[in-house]
């Protein structure tokens, strides 16, 4: 039991060891993520022949960022798409990561973890940044606009998304960076760090 501690400790030092850098560009990135989100918004309205009337991409204390859009009278259009659209786009973030990790010679350490870090984990920390508050609070947010009041069968198909999405980040994290991986315990450790930390921030 000591040598598995000791074990998935040093996973664990070795990783935030090796990432820290990635804490440098926190907020320019945090804003750069935010301007994305709201311009996948935007490009949903567009093609549906909208107009963006506000698009705000600045966190603020109550806001990352937001946009507002109009139609001209009687054109038909999905606001279940406008509202779904950024998640759609990091799901699409999260599977380039994927392809990437199926390369057969290895990816250096550093080009490795701005895969695992800017085109999985960030992605999903804004996806839950909306889930959680829009499942536990009912939240106004872009899934209540887009499924309406909470349902209890949505807590249940959440769980099963989120260990589908665990174990595929565990997968991720063995094909990028092969044998420089963490191992299953630390893994699980920092999953559920991670997790709380984003449940802090969004409730």
């Amino acid at each position: 039991m000591k040598q598995f501690i000791k074990l998935m400790l040093k996973d664990i030092i070795f990783f935030f060891k090796s990432h820290w850098p990635h804490l440098i560009v926190a907020i320019p990135a945090a804003v750069a993520f935010t301007a994305l989100h709201e311009l996948a918004h935007c490009v949903a309205v567009w093609v549906q022949g909208g107009h963006v009337t506000n698009f705000v991409w600045l966190p603020t204390g109550t806001q990352w960022g937001y946009m507002q859009y109009s139609f001209p009278i009687g054109t038909e259009y999905s606001s279940t798409a406008i509202s779904l659209s950024p998640y759609i786009f990091w799901i699409f973030f999260c599977l380039l990561a994927g392809i990437l990790s199926l390369r057969r010679t290895n990816w250096s350490f550093w080009i490795a973890s701005v895969i695992y870090v800017w085109l999985f984990i960030v992605p999903l920390a804004d996806i839950l940044n909306t889930t959680a508050p829009y499942l536990l609070k009912n939240a106004n947010n872009d899934l209540q606009h887009a499924f309406g009041a909470v349902r209890s069968s949505y807590a249940l198909i959440a769980v099963i998304v989120g260990i589908a999405i665990a174990i595929y980040g565990f997968l991720l994290n063995k094909r990028l960076y092969r044998d420089r991986s963490i191992g299953f315990s630390a893994y699980c450790v920092l999953t559920v760090v991670a997790t709380l930390v984003i449940l802090a921030i969004s409730l």
